[in-house]
């Protein structure tokens, strides 16, 4: 028996190694892999050809004998399972393969490897795939979501096993159909506000491109002829654009010192004083300057604001409503001086540099507000799609 020999010939052999440790640790997998990777440096490493041997022996008849197990049990999604199994060996056949042939000096003889025969791994693939197509027009032919969506995993999987089979393409297209959920986005005023058509138009208008999930599709175009799972409300409760607005006033004055020439320094007797150099000492003489600014603000205001509602189409019933609010301020300050601008802050002389600006239109405000309104309720619908998936 070549079996018994070669754990005895790993027993007289001490290495602290990688490889070791693993095999004795009973990680099967890491061995071939680590050995795999040493022989591929050194071919000719006996002690690690050794370990591959064992190493794949052991995986090898442990999945033979679940593989076994699982063909007496019968049962038809055991046929995923086989073909996991034997993948795995091919795996490790495809890992161990371009290394051969591997010499034993020791054994006189060359390292054995059990394959798994390419009849029998084929059809263990098409036995897997059989099993997943079964199962997945079995899904199919409930007409539940769910198990739409189960299905398409199931056809996923097919695709991997077995590229092309049957008509895997087309049953896919109609597992998405199937699951996915079909939303109607749309947006009303009821503000009561009167708005011209186009101004409504864009308002009420709400981009569902970059809003499409896995299993929901939206749209924004009411169609009669098709049916929806949920429909998604902007529901405008507030549209408000104020006139435009000059608050009163505000005058304050700023004053600053400044240098204004220079004067001599004095005694108590009020005569000049000189330094030790016999020069007269004298010293900056400041003076105070002033300047008057008037203050003028402009201001608009628009506000649009309601809530993004939810709704379960089929008993119209609400399942979330997101409050919304958007406000957009102009606001401008500008100032007229009077005095000496050299007295002023830099803030005040740059509302002194400007003058009264042009309000901004109330279509321009609203149209702003309704944009970052539009960009909130696309993020408010990604976080609460699950809502929507069910």
């Amino acid at each position: 028996m070549v079996l018994p020999l070669l754990f005895v010939g790993l027993l007289v052999i001490y290495s602290c190694n990688p490889t070791r440790k693993s095999f004795r640790a009973g990680k099967y997998e890491k061995t071939i892999e680590s050995a795999v990777s040493k022989l591929r440096r050194n071919p000719t490493d006996e002690q690690t050809i050794i370990y591959l041997e064992a190493a794949y022996d052991k995986i090898f008849h442990q999945k033979m004998r679940q593989i076994e197990f699982w063909k007496k049990e019968g049962k038809p999604e055991n046929a995923i399972a086989i073909y996991d199994e034997l993948s795995e060996l091919r795996h490790y056949q495809n890992l161990i393969h371009p290394l051969l042939p591997l010499y034993l000096p020791s054994k006189k003889r060359q390292a054995s490897f059990k394959w798994v025969a390419d009849a029998d791994f084929i059809a263990a693939q098409r036995k897997a795939a059989d099993y997943l197509y079964a199962r997945a027009r079995t899904l199919l032919a409930t007409g539940y979501r769910d198990d739409a969506r189960t299905a398409y995993s199931l056809l996923l999987e097919l695709d991997e096993i077995f590229p092309h089979y049957q008509d895997v393409a087309q049953l896919k297209r109609q597992a998405l159909a199937q699951g996915t959920n079909r939303v109607l986005i749309r947006a009303v005023n009821n503000s009561g506000a009167p708005l011209f058509a186009e101004l409504e138009k864009h308002i009420t208008t709400l981009p569902v491109g970059n809003l499409n999930d896995p299993w929901i599709s939206f749209t924004n175009v009411a169609n009669p002829k098709e049916q929806y799972d949920y429909i998604v409300v902007l529901n405008i409760r507030n549209l408000v654009v104020s006139p435009d607005l000059q608050l009163p006033p505000k005058t304050y004055t700023e004053t600053r010192q400044v240098q204004d020439g220079w004067e001599f320094v004095t005694d108590a007797s009020g005569n000049p004083v000189k330094d030790s150099t016999g020069a007269y000492i004298k010293v900056p003489r400041f003076k105070t300057i002033s300047c008057t600014v008037t203050e003028y603000v402009q201001q608009k205001f628009a506000t649009v604001g309601g809530y993004l509602e939810f709704y379960r189409s089929a008993n119209n019933s609400l399942l979330y409503s997101y409050p919304l609010n958007i406000h957009k301020v102009f606001e401008h300050y500008w100032a007229t001086a009077h005095g000496d601008l050299n007295a002023l802050s830099q803030e005040s002389l740059a509302k002194t540099r400007v003058g009264p600006a042009i309000y901004p239109s109330e279509i321009g405000m609203l149209v702003q507000a309704a944009d970052e309104l539009k960009i909130i309720t696309q993020n408010v619908i990604r976080n609460h799609a699950h809502l929507l998936r069910n």
